[in-house]
């Protein structure tokens, strides 16, 4: 029987005790799915995903990865985590960073010949724009044996073209990974997601039409043809 499935349950979690901020939140995720993770700003989106890769702990609930608990998602290495803020040292060179972090000698030869990445091999992390770092990130992630994906802000800030070329990163790699996906530029996350998840009033609700959106997320005629 396939259990292939990153699965959380009843997660609870509240700052300093002063509110709840998830309360028996649910949430799974298989591979061939893109799940969008909506919702405003400060209800918990970037909160989860931190619970979900295991470095900050609920106050209660489970996770369980392909059918068994876990504490720590993390040292599986079955988990990957892109967060809001970069994450690769501003003072290394692009290609000094794909040697560092991988070690397999055909995926570095294919990163590196990447066309976007292949002009800017020499130059420093600081010195790429936010999407070239995005970019960047996102492979080097993708090149890791993981099979789940949280990724928080994509695409904010990214230009037009390289938003697509995320985009055509995660689709090409759906198939065998699955991704949970929290950005502010929902259409470019509905877009390419397989199930939308609306995290409100400290749980989530299942979006079966986007439409749907406009009564809980968006001014109402978004989503008018």
């Amino acid at each position: 029987m396939d259990m292939k499935e990153l699965y959380a349950d009843s997660i609870e979690f509240s700052y300093r005790n002063q509110y709840s901020l998830l309360s028996g939140v649910f949430i799974n995720c298989k591979p061939g799915e893109v799940v969008a993770l909506l919702g405003r700003n400060g209800c918990g989106k970037s909160t989860l995903l931190k619970i979900l890769f295991g470095i900050l702990k609920p106050k209660n609930g489970l996770i369980r990865l392909d059918g068994k608990r876990i504490q720590s998602p993390y040292l599986s290495k079955e988990v990957c985590y892109l967060p809001q803020d970069r994450f690769l040292p501003s003072s290394k060179t692009v290609q000094q960073m794909i040697f560092f972090m991988l070690k397999d000698g055909d995926k570095i030869e294919k990163i590196m010949s990447d066309p976007i990445l292949q002009k800017v091999l020499f130059q420093k992390i600081a010195d790429l724009s936010v999407g070239e770092q995005r970019y960047l990130e996102l492979l080097l992630l993708l090149a890791q044996k993981a099979t789940y994906y949280l990724l928080d802000e994509p695409f904010s800030g990214v230009s037009p073209f390289l938003k697509e070329q995320i985009q055509e990163l995660i689709l090409q790699h759906r198939n065998s990974k699955g991704f949970v996906i929290s950005d502010h530029h929902y259409n470019t996350v509905l877009d390419i997601s397989t199930r939308i998840l609306l995290l409100q009033n400290g749980g989530c609700r299942s979006i079966e039409n986007k439409k749907d959106l406009e009564y809980f997320y968006v001014p109402e005629g978004t989503f008018d043809d």
